[in-house]
């Protein structure tokens, strides 16, 4: 599990669970540290090739010391961040800046889910699997 192979196996799978990496539109987010850099990925039912919204956060830690980052995420208040690796929920965001701290060279891919979605069952089923 913790081999390079793992992890690149992981990534791959995640790529192609999420067609929005590819297809989706970028959004670059305002960071509190400029040593992070964020953004969305969305897409929407229509432009879905399995007919499905989608939206991704992607956090990237540029320096290679722990960085604190605090983003403006209101527009997606009430959504549960869950991570893409390990499928672990984090805090729903709010109308405060949503606070993370990155690891050096660390990211987070975080697939935002709607208030109104439970945990998909395919990401559930994911995170059992780790």
């Amino acid at each position: 599990p913790g081999s390079l192979l793992h992890w690149t196996r992981k990534m791959i799978e995640i790529r192609q669970r999420h067609p929005v990496f590819g297809v989706g539109s970028y959004v670059e987010l305002s960071a509190s540290n400029p040593s992070v850099l964020a953004f969305t990925r969305e897409i929407t039912e229509d432009e879905s090739p399995w007919g499905e919204m989608d939206a991704v956060l992607c956090v990237s830690n540029l320096s290679r010391f722990p960085q604190p980052v605090e983003l403006d995420l209101r527009r997606f208040e009430g959504y549960s961040p869950v991570e893409c690796m390990g499928g672990v929920q984090f805090p729903a965001i709010g109308e405060l800046p949503y606070l993370l701290t990155l690891p050096g060279h660390g990211f987070y891919w975080f697939q935002l889910i709607p208030p109104d979605d439970e945990l998909e069952p395919a990401l559930a089923a994911s995170a059992k699997a780790l």
